[in-house]
């Protein structure tokens, strides 16, 4: 404990010897901190808040069909939330690159394609194109996923805030285009796939009713056999069940041709993005006091080397005067 508090002793008193150039260099330090954070482009953050429209048809009617599928066979498709594939869909290239093309105005009144005002150079414009779309995508953008309540929070950051909300809400829309495509592509399969269904049901249903046709033709008294009546109930009940499978198939058609055209929302905005008022970073007083805190131990640690390297030579040069033949 002695040792300790002599050392304590030791650094203050040095730091109070040095008072003058510790006092220059924390303020040398923190002078040119606040100089480059001036001088630092602002940034600012918008962010929109979404969550899927359970009740729209799209995406989350395929994920609810493939989910059941795979349950029949025992496999587990992780639920049917479509917001788990959210973020991919809003972090994929596909998308970047649509958001980089399209025209934004900022504060400025300028307008231009977004990814002018990334400021990324290169050979050509494939590389160009590459590395903003690298850049929108690492450092632009971020994506949250709340798997609680399945909300997905979009957040952009610019250094033009009306840039920043536009981008926000911007990919908040092309999700909800990219999501309707998609149900849109899959009502498309499916009521394909229904048409030819019905088609050959129809073809079995009119082989069916001639074959009874044909039965009763030549099996006027069939009622009066006991194999014969068999034979007219299996030919009977395979048209019943032709009839029931295309008045079912006509339903799902009709069903399945209302999702395509349907054009209901697959997400809905809880938050829209707003121009922040204030800006995100450069945060300039962390900047300031924790350049301070460093400059002071940095101040304080060159000191005590300084005067320990003094009395370092000072104690070597007295021990060289002393002993004889040095």
């Amino acid at each position: 404990m002695e040792t300790l508090l002599t050392a304590i002793g030791l650094i203050c008193g040095t730091a109070w010897q040095r008072r003058r150039f510790m006092i220059v260099f924390v303020f040398l330090c923190t002078a040119t901190a606040a100089a480059v954070s001036l001088a630092l482009r602002p940034t600012y953050r918008a962010s929109v808040l979404i969550v899927p429209n359970q009740g729209a048809s799209g995406l989350a009617s395929a994920l609810g069909d493939l989910s059941g599928l795979a349950g029949q066979f025992g496999i587990s498709a992780g639920g049917e939330d479509p917001s788990r594939l959210f973020p991919d869909i809003l972090q994929s290239r596909s998308l970047a690159q649509t958001i980089l093309q399209s025209k934004v105005t900022g504060a400025d009144s300028v307008t231009g394609p977004y990814i002018d005002r990334l400021g990324v150079k290169g050979a050509d414009k494939a590389e160009v194109f590459e590395r903003s779309t690298r850049k929108f995508q690492e450092e632009r953008s971020r994506v949250v996923l709340n798997p609680k309540n399945s909300t997905v929070k979009v957040v952009v950051f610019d250094h033009d805030p009306l840039v920043a909300a536009t981008i926000a809400n911007r990919m908040a829309t092309e999700l909800d285009r990219v999501n309707q495509e998609m149900g849109r592509s899959n009502a498309k399969e499916k009521r394909e796939f229904i048409e030819e269904r019905r088609r050959e049901v129809l073809r079995e249903l009119e082989a069916n009713e001639a074959e009874l046709t044909r039965f009763r033709e030549e099996n006027r008294s069939y009622a009066s056999s006991p194999q014969l009546l068999l034979e007219f109930e299996r030919i009977n009940r395979r048209v019943r069940l032709s009839e029931e499978l295309s008045l079912t198939l006509v339903r799902q058609l009709e069903l399945a041709r209302i999702d395509e055209y349907k054009d209901m929302p697959v997400i809905n905005v809880l938050d829209r993005a707003l121009p922040p008022a204030f800006r995100h970073s450069p945060r300039r007083g962390l900047i300031v006091l924790t350049t301070g805190v460093i400059a002071f131990v940095a101040g304080l640690v060159l000191v005590l080397v300084w005067d320990g390297r003094k009395q370092f030579w000072s104690a070597f040069a007295a021990v060289r005067h002393d002993t004889p033949g040095m």
